[in-house]
């Protein structure tokens, strides 16, 4: 069966860094929805987050991370905008490039989902694309009684998802992936650059670990 492909996955984060728990999620997206590409979209100052690491350094690991991928590519569109960073504001944005009948489908992973009903504006996210929940564990958490309820009756297999631009949701799995970046960082900050990497071999892609060890980025004396 010809598999067509059509519409933008939206797979947002700060990446402070990216690692390998982030490729599995946006692999498996593109395995399971039919996306004509996945875009990392790159979060400068996200409202519920502190980040130390520049956005110009979190941009090229970004880049070595995804580099010879042709199904992935980085969105910067979040570093154009002054203040804090809203999702909302980003698939409006988004909405408005790719006109009204591109399919568009948020990423989010059963973390974000669980605290969904904080974001701003979070029922109109539906009006503009549909969105996908990545579970890592085995089984997805629930949000809120009024996101549960907002959203009942609205899921489609993930095949079909790009059938239309906006207004549903799906669910997909991988397997649990320990993986963070806090934990990346935390390891960084405590440990001799040497032995952090040995502990994170099969956390981190090989061209952004390699960058990391260039730049000195994440160890102690960085921050």
């Amino acid at each position: 069966m010809i598999i067509v492909r059509r519409g933008i996955g939206l797979f947002g984060g700060t990446f402070d860094p990216v690692h390998n728990g982030h490729l599995c999620v946006a692999r498996e997206a593109a395995r399971v929805m039919p996306l004509a590409r996945i875009d990392f979209v790159l979060a400068p100052r996200p409202w519920q987050k502190a980040v130390a690491t520049p956005v110009k350094e979190r941009l090229t690991l970004l880049e070595e991370a995804i580099d010879g991928n042709p199904l992935f590519a980085v969105n910067t569109i979040e570093l154009m905008r002054d203040g804090d960073t809203y999702t909302i504001d980003t698939l409006r944005q988004m909405r408005a490039l790719v006109g009204p009948s591109t399919p568009l489908v948020l990423i989010l992973g059963a973390d974000q989902w669980k605290n969904f009903h904080t974001w701003r504006s979070w029922s109109e996210f539906l009006d503009f694309a549909n969105i996908a929940l990545c579970n890592r564990a085995s089984e997805m958490p629930r949000a809120a009684p009024e996101v549960e309820a907002f959203v009942k009756g609205r899921f489609k297999d993930a095949s079909e998802i790009t059938n239309a631009p906006a207004g549903s949701l799906c669910m997909f799995s991988i397997p649990a992936h320990q993986a963070s970046s806090t934990k990346i960082r935390e390891l960084f900050a405590r440990l001799p650059q040497q032995e952090a990497f040995r502990q994170l071999e099969n956390w981190l892609p090989v061209k952004v670990a390699r960058r990391i060890a260039a730049q000195g980025l994440y160890g102690s004396a960085h921050h």
